[in-house]
């Protein structure tokens, strides 16, 4: 066009293109270019309005600078017209004039500012009229020419570009598309946008993160600049709007004409999107972002009418919450509490309690009387949260009246169960029992007394399914009081509600736990995920699961940083169980007898007597602060009274641990009946809690009542021996649930690095890497590891091949992970981050040793099946690799005698004797495993087999120049009968 029309004009919307086509097309060009920007004179615009000199001499002024390099001639000129005082139309004529016999392409940019601009408008008149041919002349505008240069399109010279022309079809948008490395579907860009360039190449609909919010605000400004003010007020206001906006749907905001309105934008370009027959728009994501923020800028008084008009068109489409969160906005809470009373029984029911504490706050002062859909959400937000503050707040503001009045309402007795809880952890008991004598009979109530034993030291009534038929918020209570009682396995499987999901959460890991399943409650603990956890987990069981585990600083920050999660809840009880932890932590972790002294003094003062159950647990732990600091005598009397209040309270838990402290404070006062008698109710009832881990933890503290018991016993086969063959195991330390490098060096030895399988250039550093594995905290001192992987080299050759074998495995690790060196010690790092198939067998078998039932049956299956894969590094010999080949077939060895044990005890006979045999295949002269086998013939009614076992046995016991065992014998002589 420019070859062939002395004048273009490209008249088009913001963003359609046509600054960057224009360039695009003088670039190609040979003749020179001046290129001029009528932006500058915007800040003239209302000076030069009404006076036809000001604005016509600044534009003669940009075109004087702009000219001279190019056309000196022509910038002379126009400077003598300057000074001669000639008007804008003659300065136009005499610039074409003085332009003839050229080939310049002169460029005016944004001529839409001088619109209104007579001197201005009047010098491009001129200058259009006169041009001769050779010199070209194009103007930009983003709307429609200025009025005193509207009558152009009559001149025969003059070529029109439109938003038409620019528009990308599917061919250009893909070109473009590509050359921006955008991997949209242009056909679909194209016919959603019109092909408006802006539209097709800017990411509008906020897919892309890395695209410049910057730049989309900068344009999003632009466009409405060039919009008429009532257009540009209808896309502000309805950006309220979040599912297309109608004509209906404006009007009920207030708005005048929007249908007409709507039909003008229309015919905009503009990241908008039309239905089919254009009465719905759709302002796509990142625009729409713009226009929100410009609804923000609105006077107060408007922002709350047009939000008080959403409110109600939301409401009329049964969107109950986001009409409570634009009446909240607007400073309506009468409405807003009339909204809410409708939404919250969704909201609670999916258990968003943030969105519902949000509004309960917002809407205060709670009206009164308070209506029942209010209080009981209240409540529920109340023990969700644990910020059992809520609920005291609520019946100190409405008094007995109202939560007596609770007991005739429908759901009203759950809400005061829920009461009960708040009251009962403020420490204000009595209120709590008035509150449970008003309740009607029923399961709240039973659940409601429960609690209250707690502290009164009552029995717990809780039905044996009452952890399986449980709903709502009272089925993660009834988990937090069934935990307190010893009843620590999980309800069933089948049951998954969102409470017991949510709030039920730390009690499950709890369960978990106390079963010795810690992979599980470690994965249980993680899956809560980075948000905030529930107080109790995140103050209590993150502690206790770290201790568990062997993680002893990372218990500490826990429970140290608990403390002020704790502070915001209001509750008495978190408080002292938190101090009596810190007792606990003190002695067993660190032996600290002062500290632990001077928790438990705190916790008595903040009311630890209050409480039947905190009572007990401050009595344990001073009970083992007793024995620790051998003042055994005193500690009998303290021990002997928290035992007899457990077994007749409903505080189980820990009456284990009490047990085994009083076994072993009565052993050294020279009760040995007494000691072994509570011994035997330790293992009683922690077998019957299924809290193994419990037992194991407080034998841990005095090993000896193990001992002791298991030397009294008439068999080696007594579930005292089981015990003390665990407390030789080391605790199971759980890794990261996806470690980063995997050494499988059980069969084949593979390295496996973030999934990908990898090979050292040394084999040296494979087993270099097994032998830091093999080592606690992944690490081990330069003189080890030469002796190890290097016997019987020099000293400089030994270091030589040592630095070949730390490189060559430097060279595989991921970007992340580590072989440090620190002086003499080398380290991998983080140590989460690396597994070995064979660490991974120790970590279960670890596990094991601190479970019973089905669950030490499971996970020592999973242990066997990674020996299966075969010997440890089987094809290589040297010292220490046979030193650990023979370790870790010994403890798989022992694992399928335990695996044995375990089958027969649950009535799994056939495998308890391809377990037995397979042991007696590997070691005939295994006393414990011919004994399975013979138990296990008996089970199945076999005596020919049991008397051929038998025979086996005294020739194997005859090889070995030893008389058979007469416990064997008895046995042998009782299952015949």
């Amino acid at each position: 066009m420019l070859d062939r029309y002395s004048v273009l004009v490209m008249a088009a919307s913001a963003g359609s293109g046509k600054t960057t086509a224009a360039v695009q097309a003088v670039q190609e060009l040979s003749s020179p270019v001046v290129w001029v920007s009528l932006a500058a004179m915007s800040g003239d615009a209302d000076h030069g309005a009404g006076d036809s000199g000001a604005d016509g001499t600044t534009l003669t002024r940009l075109l004087v600078g702009a000219l001279a390099p190019h056309v000196p001639a022509a910038a002379t000129a126009l400077t003598g017209a300057l000074a001669r005082g000639l008007s804008a139309s003659e300065v136009g004529a005499l610039l074409a004039r003085r332009l003839a016999g050229t080939d310049v392409v002169l460029v005016l940019d944004r001529v839409e500012t001088i619109d209104g601009c007579t001197g201005a408008e009047g010098l491009l008149a001129a200058l259009v009229g006169s041009l001769p041919a050779g010199p070209r002349l194009a103007l930009i505008s983003r709307v429609d020419l200025p009025r005193g240069l509207r009558g152009l399109g009559d001149v025969h010279r003059v070529a029109f570009l439109e938003d038409g022309d620019l528009a990308f079809d599917v061919a250009e948008a893909e070109e473009a598309l590509q050359a921006i490395d955008r991997r949209d579907d242009a056909c679909r860009l194209v016919d959603a946008m019109g092909g408006w360039v802006t539209g097709v190449l800017y990411d509008w609909s906020g897919a892309d993160p890395s695209a410049s919010a910057a730049q989309h605000d900068r344009l999003a400004a632009e466009l409405l600049a060039q919009l008429t003010p009532v257009e540009e007020s209808l896309l502000v206001r309805t950006s309220l709007i979040d599912d297309g906006v109608t004509a209906e749907r404006a009007n009920t905001l207030g708005l005048v004409s929007p249908d007409r309105t709507m039909a003008a934008l229309r015919g905009r370009q503009l990241p908008l999107t039309w239905s089919p027959d254009g009465g719905r728009m759709v302002a796509l994501p990142r625009f729409r972002h713009y226009l929100q923020g410009e609804f923000g800028r609105l006077d107060e008084n408007t922002l709350c009418e047009l939000r008080r008009s959403y409110a109600s068109l939301l409401q009329g489409r049964g969107r109950h919450e986001d009409a409570v969160a634009e009446l909240l906005m607007s400073g309506d809470t009468d409405t807003a509490r009339y909204v809410a009373e409708r939404a919250l029984p969704d909201v609670l029911s999916r258990l968003d309690l943030a969105t519902a504490e949000s509004w309960l706050d917002r809407m205060r002062p709670a009206p009164r009387p308070l209506t029942p859909s209010l209080a009981a959400a209240g409540l529920r937000v109340a023990f969700g949260l644990e910020q059992c503050w809520r609920g005291v707040q609520l019946a100190d503001q409405h008094g007995r009246a109202w939560w007596s009045g609770l007991a005739g309402q429908p759901g009203g007795a759950e809400d005061l169960a829920l009461l009960v809880w708040c009251f009962w952890h403020v420490g204000r008991i009595d209120d709590a029992r008035e509150i449970v004598r008003v309740m009607p009979p029923g399961h709240p109530r039973d659940i409601a007394a429960a609690l209250l034993a707690l502290a009164d030291n009552g029995t717990l009534h809780l039905a044996p399914d009452l952890l399986d038929r449980g709903a709502g918020p009272l089925e993660a209570m009834v988990m937090r009081i069934a935990h307190m009682a010893g009843q620590v396995r999980e309800p069933q499987d089948g049951l998954s509600g969102a409470w017991r999901k949510v709030a039920g959460m730390p009690w499950t890991v709890a369960a978990l736990r106390n079963e010795g399943r810690f992979s599980q409650a470690l994965e249980a603990y993680a899956a809560v995920g980075d948000g905030p956890r529930p107080v109790w987990l995140a103050a209590i069981e993150a502690a206790e699961l770290m201790a568990d585990l062997g993680r002893r600083d990372e218990a500490w920050v826990a429970l140290l940083a608990g403390r002020e999660r704790i502070a915001s809840t209001g509750s008495r009880v978190y408080e002292i169980l938190s101090l009596l932890l810190e007792a606990k932590l003190a002695l067993r972790l660190d032996h600290d007898l002062p500290r632990a002294a001077r928790a438990l003094a705190d916790a008595e003062r903040r009311g630890c007597a209050n409480y039947a159950f905190t009572t007990e647990l401050a009595g344990i732990w001073r009970g083992l602060e007793l024995l620790l600091a051998g003042r055994d005598q005193e500690a009998v009397v303290h021990l002997t009274t928290v035992v007899s209040a457990m077994r007749m309270g409903g505080g189980r838990l820990e009456l284990p641990t009490a047990a085994v402290y009083l076994s072993e404070a009565l052993w050294r006062t020279g009760d040995e009946d007494g000691a072994d008698a509570a011994a035997d109710l330790a293992l009683e009832v922690a077998t019957d809690q299924g809290s193994r881990n419990l037992l194991l933890q407080a034998l841990e503290d005095v090993p000896s009542v193990a001992v002791r018991r298991a030397d009294a016993e008439p068999t080696h086969s007594s579930r005292w021996h089981e015990l003390v063959s665990a407390l030789s195991a080391a605790r199971p330390v759980t890794g990261c649930a996806v470690p980063r490098l995997t050494l499988e060096d059980l069969g084949p030895v593979r390295l496996v690095a973030d999934g990908r399988e990898v090979h050292p250039r040394l084999a040296k550093s494979v087993e270099l890497l097994a032998y830091l594995l093999s080592r606690p905290a992944v690490s081990a001192r330069r003189q080890a590891l030469l002796e190890a992987l290097f016997p019987g080299r020099s000293g400089a050759t030994g270091r030589s091949y040592l630095r070949q074998a730390v490189y060559r495995l430097r060279e595989v690790l991921p970007d992340g992970l580590s072989l440090l060196q620190d002086g003499d010690v080398y380290r991998l790092t983080p140590a989460s981050a690396f597994v070995s198939a064979s660490g991974t067998l120790q970590r279960l078998l670890a596990e094991a040793a601190r479970q019973d039932g089905r669950h030490r049956w499971d996970t020592l299956q999973r242990a066997l099946a990674i020996a299966e894969r075969g010997s440890y590094f089987d094809s290589l010999s040297t010292h220490w690799l046979d030193t650990r080949r023979a370790e870790l077939d010994g403890a798989v060895l022992q694992a399928r005698v335990d695996a044995a044990t375990v089958a027969l005890h649950l009535g799994r006979v056939r495998e308890a004797r391809r377990l037995a045999r397979a042991v007696l295949d590997s070691d005939p002269y295994r006393e414990q495993a011919w004994r399975l086998a013979l138990c296990a013939a008996q089970a199945v009614g076999s005596d020919d087999e049991l008397l051929d076992l038998y025979r086996g046995y005294l020739r194997a016991m005859k090889e070995l120049g030893v008389p058979p065992s007469a416990d064997l014998r008895r046995l042998v002589d009782r299952l015949r009968q």
